[in-house]
């Protein structure tokens, strides 16, 4: 036999007993235990029972702490919401403040214009007075994002309203020719369509009749 098989035999014959020693102290070991389990098995289950104890206080302190947090979260969430009511209405308070300052400078100027009627002499400054007020108003509706319905266009049944059609040649059909009520518009939307009267042209019948009576 050459020294070389030799030298792996021995070492296999030293590994599977290094095996069999290992496996023998887990056996004496599992055997041990299961003498002592034997011998005490009201202790195994009452460690097990602590153990389980120590998990339920365990698992019991982070539901506490969870519900803590929860109600926590839950009282900063009203109280956000209750300071988002309250600037919200302060915020609504401050823009009617600012539009009614502006309406009462305007009333001022009226009233002051009223007043100076009393004793006018000259009717053009009166009305030139009214005309700077009304002027006033519209600016003032117009810096708060109202505006005119625009009538110098074609009737549009989305911004205007046809209170009358007449019949004519002198303007272009569907063209507006009278305005009788001012439309209005906030911010792009339709707050009152303007009222007006709007050309048709006359049908060939009309047109006879016309010639005929001329």
């Amino acid at each position: 036999m050459s020294k070389e098989k030799k030298e792996d035999k021995e070492t296999q014959i030293r590994n599977d007993e290094e095996k069999e020693i290992s496996e023998n102290k887990v056996n004496e070991e599992k055997t041990e235990k299961a003498e002592k389990t034997k011998e005490n098995p009201c202790e195994d289950i009452e460690k097990e029972v602590n153990e389980l104890r120590e998990k339920l206080k365990k698992t019991e302190e982070i539901a506490k702490n969870l519900s803590l947090a929860y109600k926590r979260l839950e009282d900063e969430f009203e109280n956000y919401k209750i300071r988002m009511r309250k600037e919200k209405e302060e915020a609504k308070e401050e823009g009617a403040l600012r539009i009614l300052k502006g309406f009462v400078e305007i009333i001022d100027n009226f009233e002051q214009a009223l007043e100076s009627a009393k004793t006018a002499t000259d009717i053009n400054a009166f009305i030139k007075g009214i005309q700077m007020i009304h002027y006033q108003l519209h600016k003032f509706l117009q810096d708060y994002g109202m505006e005119k319905v625009e009538t110098s266009c074609e009737f549009n049944p989305i911004e205007h309203e046809a209170v009358e059609a007449i019949k004519t040649e002198e303007h272009q059909p569907n063209s507006i020719v009278k305005v009788v009520q001012t439309g209005y518009k906030y911010k792009g939307k339709i707050i009152r369509p303007a009222k007006v009267v709007v050309a048709v042209e006359p049908k060939e019948e009309n047109k006879e009749e016309e010639e005929k009576e001329k």
